[in-house]
Formats: C-alpha cells, sequence, structure tokens
C-alpha cells in the first residue's frame, strides 16, 4: 500500500484476501481504503474470476511465502505478475514476470509504476506467465510425476494403466483459470 501511494496514476488498488484473525496489522491496512484503494474480504467464484480477467498487474509482496495459488491462479489467467523476491515466488516466476526487492517499497513502487505505464510489457509477461503455468503447473502431470517418484523410490514399476495420457477431462490451468480441487 505504501508503495502504491506513492504513485501518481488514476489506477485503482484492489486489495483481496483475508486473514483468519484480525489483528493490529489487518486493521491498519484498512484504514488506507478510500476510492483508489479497495479492499476486499476472500475472494473465490465469479468475483475471483472478474478479478482476475479485469486486474492489470497482481502483485504478490509477502515477505515469506510457500507455492502460492493465488500466484498460479494470476499466471493461468495470463495476468502480468510482480512479487517479491523470496525463493518460493523466484522459482515460479523468474523468466515469467517481475519481481521487486522484499520490504522495499521504494522498489515495488518503481517496477509497479514501470508496468502500469507500459501495457505491452504487461501483456508479453502475461502470455509468458500463462504459458509457464500451462508447462508446468498442470495438477494432472504434477500428479503423475509425483506418483512416478513415489514408484521409483520404492524400487517398484508403475503399472501400465497408471501410465495416462491427460484427457479433455482434466484439470487445466491453461485455461485460463486454475481450479482447485478438493
Amino acid at each position: 500500500m505504501e508503495a502504491f501511494e506513492k504513485i501518481d496514476t488514476d489506477v485503482t488498488l484492489v486489495m483481496a484476501g483475508a486473514a483468519s484473525y484480525c489483528d493490529e496489522y489487518s486493521r491498519e491496512l484498512r484504514t488506507h481504503a478510500s476510492d483508489k484503494i479497495r479492499m476486499l474480504d476472500w475472494v473465490a467464484g465469479e468475483t475471483l474470476d472478474e478479478l482476475l480477467t479485469n486486474a492489470m498487474v497482481f502483485v504478490l509482496p509477502s515477505d515469506m511465502e510457500g507455492l502460492s495459488l493465488a500466484l498460479l491462479d494470476a499466471m493461468g489467467a495470463g495476468l502480468c505478475v510482480l512479487t517479491s523476491d523470496v525463493p518460493e515466488n523466484r522459482e515460479v516466476v523468474e523468466g515469467a514476470g517481475f519481481m521487486f526487492q522484499r520490504g522495499s517499497s521504494a522498489d515495488l513502487a518503481e517496477r509497479l509504476h514501470f508496468l502500469i505505464v507500459n501495457p505491452a510489457v504487461r501483456e508479453a509477461a502475461g502470455r509468458t506467465a500463462k504459458k509457464r503455468i500451462e508447462e508446468q503447473y498442470q495438477w494432472q502431470n504434477v500428479a503423475e510425476d509425483i506418483e512416478q517418484a513415489y514408484f521409483n523410490i520404492m524400487g517398484w514399476k508403475l503399472p501400465e494403466l497408471a501410465i495416462r495420457k491427460p484427457n479433455a477431462s482434466a484439470v487445466s490451468v491453461g485455461d485460463g483459470m486454475a481450479r482447485r480441487v478438493g
């Protein structure tokens, strides 16, 4: 929020998500809500689809992260992504999006401003991000690779029936939205 407030732009910042508890930090963030900064709670379904299809840039400024499903959703939707340079984000985004120095609102503001004023760069990055998800983060392929790894560790041969090709009914991230099952 601090980085966004440094930028002279007519773009609106939408912050989506909520903690399972309300702490001082969450309350402080909400004090910044205005016409230029919209605060949403947890979003899913049509609301999430609407955000992902209309957003200019997806920003993930976390100090510590695992493999972010929100980041995968944004990339799968073809959005340009800008994340902190923590190792978990770097692994997913490097070469398919943009990063800023973790904890540096100045670096975040500079990179965000660059992306806001360069639509062609955003569009190219969004296409690259979507391709990354299509090639490396298809859940059917990931599950098959994990299954194969377990069989290899155990010294077993994977049964022929388990060796399968993805089909049209397989869960897909590349159709524009990552879908979580279960």
